[in-house]
């Protein structure tokens, strides 16, 4: 989607439904975006891609489904893939959380987590990946190292990782075992 359309989109979504749409007002609102983009380095700013089949958007309750091989790419440094992602909005159009179910994938780095379902709070900035409670266990590899447990939490900033019910495999370093 062109900057315009994302700007006519963000435009719509802030509108309440009594107001008038201005188009002009919308194109001025696009070019100062551009502008605005154009002056921040590649490394400050990050853009979410989303890709899905289909997608619904209820903007009394704030909240945005896609559904269908639903991807979102975060920059290159992220990306979250399931068969259906949620995303709650707050006050103005703010993201909340995420929640994503059905053979969920993420990825960060070189790090690889697979769950049934998975919650993205922004406020705590943590990840909570479920299994799906029977004989499905959540996981996260990195390199040959996996954990993996009925529910994995992990917070962004300190990648500080708390796992219930853990099963836990090392690789095992040359020459020896090391943690």
């Amino acid at each position: 989607m062109s900057a315009l359309g994302l700007a006519l989109f963000a435009v719509m979504l802030i509108t309440e439904p009594e107001e008038a749409f201005d188009a002009a007002e919308a194109a001025r609102f696009a070019a100062e975006a551009d502008a605005g983009y154009q002056e921040r380095s590649q490394d400050e700013l990050k853009r979410a891609r989303i890709r899905s089949r289909t997608s619904d958007f209820d903007r009394n309750e704030g909240v945005i489904m896609f559904e269908g091989d639903a991807l979102v790419e975060y920059g290159d440094d992220y990306s979250l893939g399931a068969e259906r992602i949620f995303v709650f909005l707050a006050g103005s159009n703010r993201l909340s959380r995420v929640v994503a179910s059905g053979n969920v994938a993420l990825t960060n780095e070189n790090k690889i987590g697979t769950c049934s379902m998975a919650v993205y709070n922004k406020r705590t900035n943590q990840i909570v990946m479920y299994g799906n409670g029977k004989d499905t266990y959540a996981s996260l590899r990195e390199g040959g190292n996996m954990v993996e447990g009925k529910r994995i939490r992990f917070w962004i900033d300190s990648e500080q990782v708390e796992v219930e019910g853990a099963r836990i495999t090392v690789e095992q370093a040359e020459g020896g075992f090391e943690l």
